[in-house]
């Protein structure tokens, strides 16, 4: 059964079905959240948040686009609202630089996990939807209110933004 057919058996003779549709997609919702919002008690939040929105906004699901990208948008929304809604930032856990060669997933994690909160919030949700996410131009510039020219400005300012970054708290991998 596809997603548009689980959407019209919610609407139209089962609302218990919307439990087949948070099965499907609580992962892509919680790490697209997560990603956004950099901590795992936020992202469980928003993903809650992401899945009551999703019911309420159930009879505009428009059936001739993906139904993927449609809450994939959502948990975005719902993940920039809430960072909007935090009324002081939190601050940074210091993450000592690794001190062999970048290579393992796990400096990589921590050298991105220290830089991307210090990005500006459009640049840091741009670069995660783009490289993290892998959405389209497109569907960014939708998401965002903004032109595609836009968005690749803001990416292109984020990478630049985060090599700077790089260099100054991890220089020995002189990106």
């Amino acid at each position: 059964m596809d997603d548009r057919e689980i959407v019209r058996i919610c609407l139209t003779e089962n609302s218990e079905a919307f439990e087949w549709i948070v099965a499907k997609y609580r992962d892509s919702v919680f790490w697209t959240a997560y990603h956004l919002v950099l901590d795992y008690e936020d992202a469980r939040d928003v993903a809650q948040q992401c899945f009551l929105k999703t019911w309420n906004s159930l009879k505009s699901y428009d059936p001739d686009r993906s139904f993927a990208s449609w809450i994939a948008r959502i948990a975005a929304n719902c993940a920039i609202d809430f960072l909007r809604s935090r009324k002081s930032a939190e601050p940074l856990p210091e993450i000592a630089a690794p001190s062999k060669p970048l290579g393992s997933v796990q400096d990589i994690r921590k050298i991105f996990l220290r830089i991307v909160p210090l990005l500006a919030e459009k640049q840091r949700i741009v670069l995660v939807l783009r490289e993290i996410e892998g959405m389209e131009f497109t569907e960014m510039a939708g998401l965002l209110n903004c032109t595609e020219s836009t968005v690749r400005n803001l990416l292109s300012q984020a990478k630049e933004s985060f090599r700077k970054k790089t260099k100054e708290f991890f220089p020995e991998y002189g990106l």
